[in-house]
């Protein structure tokens, strides 16, 4: 997930207001992942999933004030609540992989298709958990309404990008990269900088992953549609940094030349300026 997400999950709060508290609410929390998906995609709604283990003290005080919260119980109602114990089963374990659960206590939220929406790594009160899981059912409709549209026609361009895009942020880079493949092989309709973006997005992923041949080419084929002043710079130093990373330190060096002169004012440029310096050419 990016840190900026993670960031304003956890510092979501501010103060309540001033409203008698509602009709005492439990979450109701399937203990099977497996049917909360299924529950969750037959009700159109999306998923808390608490990670936790039977050590965990952070994860108990969520049970006992978090969870216990009557706000939290109600708001939490618009979600299918799950729990998966990290320490329990095959099954169970295999999940906390899947959604790198690498501390406790771990909350992800997942869209009906099993797609993370945001997450909080550590314990959260129940002064700012409502307003956290107000900003997830913000993003849920956005997501939820892609997944909807794929439904409908597993082509359309447009849907492809944007759930490829939040994939792309939220770091899940495998699952990015397919969809965002899926996008660049059917967007040849849509709008040059629809068509540059996607194409930045999956070249990044895959020098992240040093495919660096297919990284070039991608960002060759965005720079060659209409050209956009706002995106030049961008692709310019994605190529850069993959002929650096691909050993071609010399077309490295002159493209990040390039951008230092031809765009002085982007700020891009300074970034260029910054690693010419680290190269030693500056």
């Amino acid at each position: 997930m990016t840190s900026a997400l993670a960031l304003s999950l956890l510092l979501a709060g501010g103060a309540r207001e001033t409203l008698p508290a509602p009709s005492p609410v439990a979450i109701k929390w399937e203990r099977n992942f497996q049917e909360a998906l299924k529950k969750a995609r037959k009700a159109g709604k999306p998923i808390i999933v608490d990670f936790w283990a039977d050590w965990c003290g952070w994860c108990h005080r969520l049970d006992k004030t978090t969870y216990a919260d009557p706000w939290v119980a109600r708001k939490a109602q618009d979600f299918v609540a799950a729990k998966v114990d990290t320490e329990g089963s095959r099954k169970e374990r295999d999940v906390a992989l899947k959604y790198q659960v690498t501390s406790l206590p771990t909350i992800v939220f997942l869209s009906p298709e099993g797609r993370q929406l945001g997450r909080v790594n550590g314990f959260q009160g129940p002064g700012a958990f409502p307003r956290t899981l107000e900003t997830v059912l913000q993003i849920a409709r956005r997501v939820m309404s892609w997944e909807d549209a794929l439904a409908r026609n597993p082509d359309d361009p447009r849907a492809l990008l944007a759930l490829g895009t939040h994939l792309y942020e939220q770091e899940y880079f495998d699952d990015a990269r397919e969809v965002l493949k899926q996008a660049v092989a059917r967007d040849a309709e849509e709008e040059p900088e629809s068509r540059r973006q996607a194409r930045m997005r999956l070249a990044i992923i895959e020098h992240v992953t040093r495919n660096f041949g297919e990284a070039e080419r991608l960002v060759k084929e965005a720079l060659a549609l209409e050209p956009n002043l706002e995106d030049q710079p961008k692709l310019l130093f994605v190529l850069g940094r993959t002929y650096v990373s691909s050993g071609r330190q010399a077309e490295g060096v002159a493209t990040f030349e390039v951008i230092v002169r031809q765009y002085p004012q982007s700020p891009i440029a300074q970034k260029a300026r910054e690693t010419l310096v680290n190269l030693g050419r500056r």
